[in-house]
Formats: structure tokens, C-alpha cells, sequence
């Protein structure tokens, strides 16, 4: 679904999160895809601008496993008569983000850096996935 971005139109997905009112939902719908490059969804339940949801295409194929990916829901429209809530989505990507301030999770991990002997496997520290 990310990398695709050729195309458009209507997918059937599934997309679980939180509602305004905390409680957790999972509802399956349309994902509007314009020739823009917009992303559009109706939902039965309203949510808070900013916050994250996962969508999973779905398929008619049993064997077609679509991995969620991470989109941060934007321009919420009111619910409109037949209860449904409109808003755009942003997809999020995982970027690597070194530690600028050179600190550790933990003191041990801080005091070992860098003393390894041959008896001892030594591994740097990996990078930090953060969405944005």
C-alpha cells in the first residue's frame, strides 16, 4: 500500500485505534486514494487529529497477508448524518535516529562501551527506529 504509488482509487482495509471516547475499535471500510495522492477514510467512530492508527489492505486471497502500515489521522471532518467521520491520513515512516546526546538506556551499558576482550562479543549499539 506505501509503495505503490501509482496507484489509485478505493482499497477495502481494516483499521484498528482508539476512538475519542478511549475505547479501542477495529472497523473495516474504504480507503479513498485520489489522484493526488490524498488518502481519505470513513469511519463509524470519531477521532482525535494527530492521533496513530495501523491500516491492513484486504484481500480476497487467503494467502495475501498485507502488513499494517502507520498512518497519522489529519483534518477530521464533524460526523455527518449517517454517522460517519471523514478524515485524510499521513503516512508515517520509520527513520533511524542516532543519539545526538551520546547517553545510554542504561548505566551498564554505558560503562562496558567499548571494553570487549576476545572472550566477549561486542555490539554496537543500534539505531533507534522512530516514527515520523
Amino acid at each position: 500500500m506505501g509503495n505503490s504509488n501509482n496507484s489509485r482509487g478505493d482499497y477495502r482495509i481494516e483499521i484498528p485505534g482508539w476512538g475519542l471516547d478511549s475505547g479501542f475499535f477495529a472497523e473495516r471500510t474504504d480507503l479513498l486514494w485520489t489522484s493526488d495522492g490524498e488518502k481519505r477514510v470513513q469511519l463509524h467512530r470519531a477521532l482525535a487529529e494527530g492521533s496513530m492508527v495501523f491500516i491492513r489492505l484486504l484481500s480476497s486471497e487467503p494467502s495475501n497477508g498485507s502488513v499494517p502500515a502507520a498512518y497519522q489521522v489529519e483534518d477530521v471532518v464533524p460526523m455527518d448524518r449517517n454517522g460517519r467521520c471523514q478524515m485524510r491520513l499521513a503516512q508515517l515512516h520509520p527513520h533511524s535516529k542516532q543519539s545526538s546526546s551520546g547517553q545510554y538506556a542504561s548505566k551498564k551499558a554505558e560503562d562496558g562501551y567499548g571494553e570487549c576482550n576476545a572472550r566477549d562479543t561486542c555490539t554496537e549499539l543500534e539505531h533507534e527506529e522512530i516514527l515520523r
